[in-house]
């Protein structure tokens, strides 16, 4: 895949799905029908945009109005082009342009941070093609030929692009498993229904009589479709629509708009991140614990750099417990950080919670740090065993020495 990555930065280029991906664009191909759903057809060709700098496209920051009126030529006509062929006839003519639909171009992708994200939602991005933001709101047992099961799923593959890419460039040290954790809350089909009805697209749906009229939420049903599901599927169709309404700005709306949205939904975890970041950078501890030629240590190093001595153990234990995450339903795993030194035997420093044993010893580990009292007295018992080292061993070269 033709990606830039730039790993350590605050940058990650996100690609074209339908550009690098082309068995996608091979099997996406809307049927053309008389009436007023026509003009959606074929779209096994490419037609290549314009690009744009990198640096004008960032999350979060977005083209300008100004600078959107005068660039954005855009046409009230679908983003769809039907060309006439006569019946039957599947030739191509050598020389003759490809008729399909227009790639969007590349978007960089930057990191959450705490300091960006809003308490009100963000503005909803517009689907410039009338005729597609009928399809993506319209329920496949509403009787019509053009629905929005197919931008459905090509929306699903820009939204779990858009979120991989975001918590990719977030959350740094976390681990692949986690980070699938992250993603499942942000694309589930819970979360992106509750989005739908707080943006009231349920306004705009098109539904069967059966699914409007049920009494409960995710109770009635469609075919094989309740209606929490329906509303998730319909989020998913609209991405898709704004996407492809604009080849060239589209993506970039989509992304910012998204980022944003996230970002509410996980603002907790953004900053718990931002702090365990925090914690775990060299210039918080004094450099009189930091190691010789240590330099990124975590907060299982600090604690060591501060409390470890020789004869002195820190341990990590498992503390059992039957405590489930609240939201994802998965079991949690709680780690106790002990010493056994200093006059201490068995003494619980601090304890963390985690979907990961690693993760939870390391909060166990910043939790002992946090009390600075008990670090305190630990660094006096340390460097008066340090201190005490250092005269024996002066004591006996001046006994070696006068000998």
């Amino acid at each position: 895949m033709n990606q830039l990555l730039s790993l350590g930065t605050t940058k990650i280029h996100l690609p074209s799905i339908i550009g690098n991906l082309p068995h996608i664009l091979k099997t996406t191909t809307f049927r053309s029908t008389p009436g007023r759903h026509s003009r959606l057809a074929s779209t096994s060709g490419r037609t290549r945009m314009p690009k744009r700098p990198a640096s004008s496209l960032e999350a979060g920051e977005g083209p300008g109005r100004a600078d959107a009126q005068n660039k954005r030529k855009r046409s009230s006509k679908s983003s769809f082009q039907e060309t006439a062929t006569p019946a039957g006839d599947t030739s191509t003519t050598r020389g003759r342009a490809a008729v399909g639909m227009s790639l969007p171009s590349p978007v960089a992708v930057t990191p959450w941070t705490s300091s960006e994200i809003s308490s009100e939602l963000p503005p909803l991005p517009k689907i410039l093609d009338p005729e597609l933001e009928e399809v993506a709101f319209t329920h496949p047992g509403f009787g019509l030929v053009q629905n929005y099961e197919r931008l459905e799923w090509l929306g699903d593959a820009y939204i779990e692009l858009i979120a991989s890419s975001l918590i990719f460039q977030t959350f740094r040290r976390e681990p692949s498993g986690r980070c699938s954790q992250l993603r499942e809350i942000l694309t589930r089909n819970t979360t992106l229904a509750q989005y739908f009805r707080r943006y009231n697209m349920h306004l705009r749906a098109r539904l069967p009589v059966e699914l409007v009229n049920a009494a409960e939420m995710g109770r009635g049903r469609s075919s094989d479709k309740d209606r929490l599901k329906t509303q998730g599927d319909m989020f998913e169709a609209f991405v898709a629509a704004v996407v492809i309404s604009d080849p060239q700005y589209g993506l970039n709306d989509i992304a910012c708009w998204l980022k944003a949205l996230w970002g509410h939904t996980i603002r907790d975890k953004i900053l718990e991140n931002e702090r365990f970041l925090s914690d775990t950078q060299p210039s918080n501890i004094k450099p009189g614990y930091l190691a010789p030629g240590s330099g990124d240590l975590n907060a299982k190093d600090k604690l060591r750099a501060i409390v470890g001595a020789k004869g002195v153990t820190i341990r990590y234990e498992d503390i059992h417990g039957d405590c489930k995450h609240s939201e994802l339903g998965l079991p949690l795993f709680t780690v106790g950080a002990y010493l056994d030194g200093w006059g201490e035997m068995n003494k619980l420093l601090g304890t963390g919670t985690a979907l990961q044993k690693k993760e939870a010893g390391h909060k166990a580990a910043i939790m002992a740090l946090g009390n600075k009292k008990l670090m305190k007295t630990y660094e006096a018992k340390k460097a008066a065993f340090q201190e005490a080292l250092h005269n024996d061993a002066e004591t006996a070269e001046w006994g070696i020495g006068r000998g």
